[in-house]
C-alpha cells in the first residue's frame, strides 16, 4: 500500500500505543539505502534520517511532479515561482536552497553559476527510488550538503522483459505520456524509458509580484529519457552505461505583454565498471559527463536569446569496499571539473575540484557506529576537511537510539565569485561581485529515537546546526550590492514520523517543527515555516485504493528583513487519489488536487495551481 510519511494523525497514533511505519514497502523485511553510507545496507541500521520512496509509492499517489512528492517529507520544504516547470527550491532542515545536493544516478546535474539543480524538470516517470538523506553530508559527498542528499535513481534491468505505458490526462490542457521496457537477457540487462509531459499552466505571477506581472496562462512542456545498460563480463565484474536527458521548455512572466520563455536541457551520461575482485574487496571506477543549460527567449526581442547559462562537469570517481571482520570500510576518490559558458562574463569560468575519503562502519553487539571524512581541494578557495561521526544503540528489540555530529560547508557559486567580473566598470554600477568570498561551513549535532519492526516505524528527531560564514547580499557605502560572509545562522528543530496500519487503513504522518534565525538580525530565515505537517491514509478495498492527503504549512516570511508586507500566510490542502486496477497489469487512475481550491503561495508575488483534476490509465506488467 502506499505510504508516504505524512502528519495530522501523528499525535492520536503515538498516544494509541501503535508502533509506526516508515512509508517504503519492506523488501526482505527491511528497505535498502544506498545513500546514508555510499554503500547497501538496511534502513533499520542506517544511522542518519534517512527516507525511502519507491516507484509503486509514487505511481499509487498519482502525483504530478517530483516537487509534490518531496514536499510531503518531513523536514523539506518546496518554494516554486509559478506552476508546471517554473524554478523551484529545496529548503532541507531549514537550510538554504542551495545546501541540498541533488543526484540523479550518482551524478551531479546542476547549475555552477546559481548552485542549484533544476528538480522541476525531472520527469517522475524516470524515476524508480529517491532516497532523501537529512543532515550534514559533506564527508561523503562533498561540497553543498549542509541540509542533506536527495539521490533519484532511474529504472533498471532485471529478470524477464517487462513493459509499461501510461496515459494521463486533467486541467489545464495537462496531459503526460510515457512508455519503456526493462529486463535481463543473458548477461545483459536493460532498461529504457520514455516519457512526455505537457500543461498549458496559469500565470505564474500574480498582482503582488513587482516585476513583469502578465495574467496570460504560462503553459510547459516536457521530453525525455533515461536508459541503462549493464553487461556482466564475468561474475562480479559489472560494466554499466546510464544516459538521462530531459528537454523542457517553460513559460514565465518578465515583460508586461508577448510571452517569455526558458528552454532547459539536463543531461547526464556515466560509465562504471563494477568488479568484486575478492571476497572483502569490490571496487568501483565511474566516469560522467552531465550539463544544465538554460537560456532564455521573450516574445519582446523578437523570440531571440536574451540569455544562456550552460554548466559542464566531467567527474571520475573511484571507490572501494571493503568487508572485514573489523568492520567495513570504504575509501575513495574523485575529481571533478566545471566549466561555465555563459552569454554572461565572468571573470573565470573553470574550476577544479579533488577529494579524498573514507567511511568505516562497525556493527558489535548492541552498538551501531559510522565515521567519514573527506578532504576536498577547490582551486577557487583551497582546501576543506569534513567529518561526522554516528552512534546508535540497540537496547530493547526494534528500538534504536543514535546521536551524532558532523560538519559540512557549501561552496561559493561562480555568480557569488566572479559575476559581474570586477574590472569592468560597465557592469559595477549597481552590483559587484567577490572572488574574496569564503565557504560557508556548518557544525551539526543530532538526537533520535526509532521504533522499526515488521512493517512499523516510528522516529523521532532532534537537530541543532549552526552555519558560519553565510554568503549573503550587502549594499556598500557608495550603494552598490555585493555579496560578503556574514556571521551565521542557527537552526534547531524537531521531527516526528512514521506510519501504521489501523483497521485495513494504512495510515502516514509527519510534523517538522522548526526555528532557523539569523544570528546577527534575530529574523527568521525567510520561506522556513516554523510548523509543517503532512498526514496520508490509504486502504484497499478490492480491486480499488482510495486514498487522501493533507499537507498544513504554517506562516511564513518572504525576505530576510521579515517584513511583514511580504509574509506568507499558513495554508491546508487536501489531495485525493484513487486507483482500480480493472485487469492484471492495466490500472485506471484518478487524482484531485487542492480539493478546496485554497489560494496560497509559496513564493511571494508566485500563484500556485488550483483545484485540479487528473485521470489516466497505467499499463505495468
Amino acid at each position: 500500500m502506499f505510504k508516504l510519511q505524512t502528519c495530522a494523525a501523528l499525535t492520536a497514533l503515538a498516544c494509541s500505543g501503535l508502533a509506526l511505519a516508515d512509508g517504503v514497502p519492506q523488501f526482505a523485511g527491511d528497505p535498502v539505502i544506498v545513500t546514508a553510507s555510499r554503500i547497501a545496507q538496511p534502513l533499520s541500521k542506517t544511522l542518519a534520517d534517512a527516507t525511502v520512496i519507491t516507484r509503486d509509492e509514487i505511481e499509487e499517489s498519482g502525483a504530478q511532479t517530483l516537487q509534490q512528492v518531496l514536499s510531503r517529507q518531513a523536514a523539506v520544504t518546496i518554494a516554486s515561482n509559478g506552476g508546471p516547470g517554473t524554478t523551484s527550491s529545496i529548503f532541507m532542515r531549514g537550510t538554504n536552497s542551495n545546501h541540498t545536493v541533488v543526484l540523479v544516478d550518482g551524478m551531479r546535474i546542476s547549475s555552477a553559476t546559481s548552485g542549484t539543480t533544476a528538480i522541476q524538470n525531472i520527469p517522475l516517470e524516470q524515476i524508480e527510488r529517491i532516497e532523501i538523506l537529512r543532515g550534514p553530508a559533506s564527508s561523503l559527498y562533498g561540497a553543498d550538503a549542509i541540509g542533506g542528499v536527495i539521490q533519484i535513481f532511474t529504472r533498471k534491468g532485471e529478470g524477464v522483459p517487462r513493459f509499461n505505458a501510461g496515459f494521463e490526462a486533467g486541467s489545464r490542457g495537462t496531459g503526460k505520456l510515457t512508455a519503456g521496457v526493462d529486463g535481463k537477457s543473458g548477461n545483459t540487462a536493460y532498461s529504457l524509458q520514455l516519457s512526455h509531459a505537457q500543461s498549458n499552466g496559469f500565470s505564474a505571477k500574480n498582482s503582488k509580484n513587482e516585476f513583469g506581472y502578465n495574467p496570460d496562462n504560462d503553459g510547459y512542456r516536457n521530453d525525455g529519457y533515461a536508459a541503462n545498460v549493464t553487461q556482466t563480463l564475468a561474475p562480479g565484474h559489472d560494466l554499466t552505461l546510464r544516459l538521462f536527458q530531459t528537454f523542457a521548455r517553460a513559460d514565465f512572466d518578465q515583460n508586461l505583454v508577448g510571452q517569455d520563455w526558458t528552454d532547459t536541457r539536463l543531461t547526464g551520461q556515466s560509465l562504471e565498471s563494477r568488479n568484486r575482485w575478492t571476497d572483502v574487496w569490490t571496487s568501483t571506477l565511474r566516469f560522467s559527463h552531465s550539463q544544465d543549460k538554460q537560456e532564455t527567449f521573450s516574445d519582446a526581442a523578437g523570440g531571440r536569446r536574451n540569455s544562456l547559462y550552460q554548466t559542464t562537469q566531467n567527474e571520475w570517481t573511484w571507490q572501494n569496499d571493503l568487508t572485514t571482520g573489523w568492520g567495513n570500510f570504504v575509501l575513495g576518490a574523485t575529481h571533478n571539473d566545471q566549466k561555465v559558458e555563459s552569454s554572461d562574463l565572468f571573470t573565470k569560468n573553470t574550476r577544479a575540484q579533488y577529494a579524498g575519503f573514507a567511511t568505516y562502519q562497525l556493527e558489535q553487539g548492541k552498538s551501531l557506529l559510522q565515521a567519514s571524512l573527506r578532504r576536498d581541494h577547490d582551486d577557487q578557495f583551497g582546501g576543506k576537511t569534513t567529518g561526522k561521526l554516528d552512534y546508535g544503540y540497540r537496547f530493547a528489540e526494534g528500538w534504536l537510539a543514535r546521536a551524532g555530529y558532523g560538519t559540512a560547508y557549501k561552496a561559493p557559486t561562480f555568480n557569488d565569485l566572479y559575476y559581474p567580473p570586477t574590472d569592468m566598470p560597465e557592469y559595477n554600477y549597481h552590483y559587484r561581485s567577490n572572488p574574496n568570498l569564503k565557504p560557508e561551513s556548518s557544525i551539526n549535532s543530532e538526537l533520535a529515537l526509532v521504533y522499526s519492526k515488521n512493517a512499523s516505524r516510528f522516529s523521532l528527531t532532534a537537530f541543532h546546526n549552526q552555519v558560519s560564514d553565510l554568503i549573503a547580499s550587502a549594499t556598500t557605502a557608495d550603494g552598490i550590492d555585493t555579496r560578503i560572509n556574514v556571521s551565521r545562522a542557527t537552526i534547531r528543530g524537531l521531527t516526528l514520523e512514521g506510519a501504521t496500519m489501523v483497521a485495513g487503513v494504512d495510515l502516514g504522518a509527519n510534523l517538522t517543527l522548526l526555528d532557523a534565525r539569523d544570528d546577527g538580525t534575530g529574523h527568521r530565515l525567510e520561506r522556513r515555516p516554523r510548523q509543517s505537517a503532512n498526514f496520508t491514509a490509504s486502504k484497499e478495498l478490492g480491486k480499488w485504493t482510495l486514498g487522501a492527503e493533507q499537507q498544513i504549512v504554517s506562516r511564513r516570511y518572504d525576505d530576510p528583513a521579515n517584513t511583514e508586507s511580504k509574509s506568507l500566510h499558513g495554508y491546508g490542502v487536501t489531495n485525493a487519489f484513487a486507483n482500480y486496477r480493472f485487469a492484471k497489469s492495466w490500472t485506471a487512475t484518478a487524482r484531485v488536487d487542492n480539493l478546496f481550491d485554497r489560494e496560497y503561495e509559496t513564493a511571494y508575488g508566485y500563484n500556485t495551481g488550483g483545484l485540479g483534476a487528473f485521470i489516466g490509465v497505467r499499463y505495468s506488467q
